[in-house]
């Protein structure tokens, strides 16, 4: 091959590197599909934890990453119900964390383990048929297999608060269409739960005094099981903060409906105090 040809195909090459080089334009970029928020069933989360837990700051960053972009189709509840005296005293938990409402919800469960989750306390073939799980790595997975169900109900939720006293409005509907459960025993319940609290955890070598703990249970506001509900009716309650140490700025209500007859969950929202 002559000489001049070599060059000749040398600077071909180049150009149609040059060119495959090019930064793109931004409209023509490929935009990855975002996850749909509008459709899909939501997921209530009950994270089982505890200060005393070293394994629970992973399991809680695991699925709080994978929730993320839900939105507020998946609401998280980290409940500090360990009735095993770690992290339950008051130099380990001076905020409270734990309390007596967490415990017995924890008892129900039926599980020796932290850290635990239930996923609208729907039973879990990857653990027995059983309504919780205690393998972290599996908890992504749990949420969306719920996440893909469809929405049957629909929950109108508002709430304030003042001179310490939380006053909540809820009103939950069936969707247009939805193929909702024969005759479901509903009950509704409402959850005070607090966010950005600053509180020891226990590590594998150390104790962190300034953890920040997010999605707290601090207390029902209509009693462990929630109350009866009707359909469409306006369920109104107001319900005071039982405890000094609960920050109503950090604090958000859970409103759960559910099947008291199942135990499952059929719809969950969250709305902040703020």
């Amino acid at each position: 091959m002559k000489l001049y040809t070599r060059y000749t195909i040398l600077s071909a090459l180049a150009l149609i590197l040059m060119a495959a080089c090019k930064p793109m334009p931004e409209s023509e970029r490929f935009i990855p599909n975002e996850i749909e928020t509008t459709k899909g069933r939501s997921v209530l989360i009950e994270d089982y934890s505890g200060v005393g837990c070293i394994n629970c700051p992973g399991a809680a960053q695991t699925i709080t990453e994978a929730a993320q972009p839900h939105g507020n189709k998946v609401v998280i509840v980290a409940i500090h119900g360990s009735n095993t005296g770690i992290g339950t005293r008051p130099k380990e938990d001076p905020k409270g964390l734990y309390n007596l409402e967490a415990k017995t919800y924890f008892e129900r469960l039926h599980s020796d383990k932290l850290p635990v989750a239930t996923f609208n306390r729907r039973p879990l073939a990857s653990n027995g048929d059983k309504t919780f799980s205690t393998s972290a790595a599996q908890w992504p997975g749990e949420m969306q297999a719920v996440r893909e169900l469809p929405q049957l109900y629909k929950i109108d939720l508002q709430v304030s608060e003042s001179n310490r006293k939380v006053t909540a409005q809820c009103t939950a509907t069936a969707l247009e269409g939805a193929e909702v459960a024969t005759d479901p025993e509903l009950y509704l319940q409402l959850w005070l739960i607090e966010d950005d609290i600053i509180a020891p955890q226990h590590f594998s070598a150390r104790l962190q005094e300034d953890y920040q703990h997010n999605h707290i249970f601090r207390q029902t506001l209509n009693g462990i099981d929630g109350e009866a509900y009707q359909l469409g009716k306006s369920y109104d309650k107001t319900s005071a903060i039982e405890r000094e140490v609960i920050n109503p700025d950090h604090c958000s209500v859970v409103a759960i409906l559910y099947d008291h007859k199942t135990g499952e969950v059929y719809e969950v929202t969250k709305a902040p105090l703020r």
